[in-house]
């Protein structure tokens, strides 16, 4: 009897310290999301399991701001692109278990008029992104100024026959590819004789009792409980871009209670989905051109205080389950805000405090008063700043962007695309603020005649930008007019004229698309927004070449999701 009341009280105990622990999370997530637990913002679903069972769970926020309704465990979100590749790969796995296919088959096995120099190319090469196809919408843009446009089954395929020679060697390269996995989800229809959404139903979903979750083909189909999307931090609109067409329709629908289901079975050695991925592991490589580990197919494995953290995401870094196995935690988050799942990751803080090395005198700068400073200074800033060396997922290409500074209504803005920017606030004469988010700016010209620099601080980083060391108005009318004409590519059958303008610009013409400035970037080279939506997209380098006379044959364009791709001149 004692012994029972002994170990009663042990229980009572055990129970009183979760209810603790359990407490003080509920209440930190409270306070985190506070600013978003009100009807005027978009929302999330949070789980925290802990050994396979919910420690928390909360929400916050509106599933659709316009009518008032709560976001839940419940809500409906779409996944898409890289977001859902785990599931699509997952299901893969499990075909080349049952010997539905291997990952050595050839894809000219399954569509014999892929072109010849694709002969070598095997499915685990589109697993990897190494198959030498050309980006579906990295090449598309060029003929259309918009990635929610249509583009159907037989165009997709049209686009990779027509392709005639590789972005690099088919197996021995690298180069983040939306066209391998739109093969690949054709290929895996092709060896199933079944729809992919309906082979995800029958063979992922339903044994997993994940009721709530489904492939999107069909983007006019009624969804019960689905959430509207919405892009802004503190000021919100409808976010609706969406892609179609075969690498893109493999949108998953799902919700927070569904990914709970989803995480127990990834956490589960002896479940069908583990096991499967146990296969991707085996086939599927890192991304090679990224420090951290992040699988082609959606799973990167991080570090934390000596903890590995497994984070199930696309590569655009949206993160929906964080897995802590060394303490058996998971984390669970869904939105309809990007923003929102970004300040998810500070929930990390509360298991595994965790601060990165800061910019030593940021605090200090940063809490410097505004200025004023007068017209003539704020313009000597002004200008196109440049920066090549960041990094990027898609391929070993430096990723070239820019930021346009501008003096407007007396103040410094900064724009980040064509229409959205921030003030800059003067705090002394070359620093400035962002009031909006900690960062702050600082202007550096060693001479008159050097080239200004512009360094973007913020806590934990330090990021340097040139000023345009070219501009169009300072090129000779003669070294421009060399690169007028017609250009001609025979891959997309499609043409190009470039004119000069009254203001000694060049002007990108495009049959189907509005016009562009080539902005002098180098000797013989340019840059172009290619859009993918109202003034953002890819910046297309273009760098011309000439014949054994000396007379311009045509031009190359490159960016991080296009190698090469090759216009000549008309004669």
């Amino acid at each position: 009897m004692r012994r029972f009341i002994l170990l009663l009280s042990f229980a009572f105990i055990l129970q009183d310290s979760f209810a603790q622990v359990n407490s003080g999370l509920a209440n930190y997530l409270d306070s985190l999301f506070k600013p978003y637990n009100n009807i005027s913002s978009p929302g999330i679903a949070i789980t925290i399991l802990q050994n396979g069972r919910p420690v928390t769970k909360k929400n916050y926020g509106m599933a659709v701001i316009e009518h008032k309704v709560p976001f839940t465990h419940q809500s409906s979100v779409r996944f898409e692109y890289s977001q859902t590749r785990e599931f699509m790969a997952v299901v893969l796995a499990m075909m080349e278990s049952d010997g539905l296919l291997s990952f050595n088959d050839k894809v000219r096995k399954y569509f014999p008029q892929l072109p010849v120099w694709s002969e070598p190319v095997t499915i685990r090469d589109l697993l990897n992104h190494s198959s030498g196809f050309v980006d579906e919408w990295g090449t598309l843009l060029l003929t259309q100024a918009a990635m929610n446009n249509r583009l159907d089954k037989e165009q997709f395929l049209d686009l990779l026959y027509n392709q005639s020679v590789p972005q690099f060697e088919p197996g021995n390269g690298y180069m983040y590819c939306n066209s391998d996995y739109g093969l690949l989800r054709l290929i895996m229809e092709v060896a199933s004789n079944k729809s992919l959404e309906f082979y995800m139903k029958e063979k992922l979903f339903r044994p997993l009792q994940m009721n709530a979750t489904q492939m999107n083909d069909d983007l006019g189909k009624i969804i019960p409980g689905l959430v509207n999307r919405y892009e802004g931090k503190n000021t919100y609109r409808r976010f609706d871009k969406i892609k179609i067409s075969p690498a893109s329709n493999y949108r998953i629908v799902s919700t927070a209670d569904d990914l709970e289901k989803w995480t127990i079975a990834c956490n589960d050695k002896n479940s069908f989905v583990a096991k499967a991925f146990e296969r991707l592991y085996k086939y599927a490589r890192l991304i090679p051109v990224l420090k951290e580990k992040h699988y082609t197919f959606g799973i990167e494995l991080n570090e934390r205080n000596g903890h590995l953290v497994i984070q199930h995401n696309g590569v655009n870094k949206v993160i929906y389950i964080r897995s802590i196995p060394s303490l058996k935690l998971d984390i669970i988050t869904i939105s309809n805000n990007e923003n929102l799942l970004d300040k998810a990751e500070h929930i990390l803080d509360y298991f595994l405090p965790y601060t990165k090395e800061a910019v030593t005198d940021f605090n200090e700068v940063y809490s410097k008063p505004a200025i004023e400073l007068n017209a003539d200074k704020l313009n000597s800033y002004s200008g196109r700043y440049w920066v090549t060396n960041e990094g990027t997922y898609s391929s070993h290409l430096k990723h070239i962007r820019y930021y346009d500074i501008k003096t407007e209504d007396g103040r410094l803005r900064l724009y980040h695309t064509a229409r959205d920017f921030f003030p800059l606030v003067p705090i002394a004469d070359n620093l400035f603020k962002d009031l909006g988010y900690p960062n702050y700016f600082r202007f550096i010209q060693s001479h008159p005649d050097s080239v200004m620099k512009l360094e973007a601080v913020s806590p934990t980083f330090i990021e340097t930008m040139e000023r345009n060391k070219f501009d169009s108005l300072g090129v000779s009318t003669k070294y421009l007019k060399q690169f007028t004409g017609l250009y001609y590519s025979k891959h997309l059958d499609y043409y190009f004229k470039i004119e000069l303008n009254n203001s000694n610009e060049l002007i990108l013409k495009r049959p189907t698309v509005s016009e562009k400035v080539l902005t002098p970037y180098g000797e013989n080279q340019f840059i172009f927004l290619m859009e993918s939506g109202m003034g953002e997209g890819w910046n297309v380098l273009t760098s011309f070449t000439f014949n054994h006379k000396g007379d311009v044959n045509g031009f190359s364009l490159q960016h991080i999701r296009m190698i090469h791709h090759r216009f000549e001149k008309v004669k």
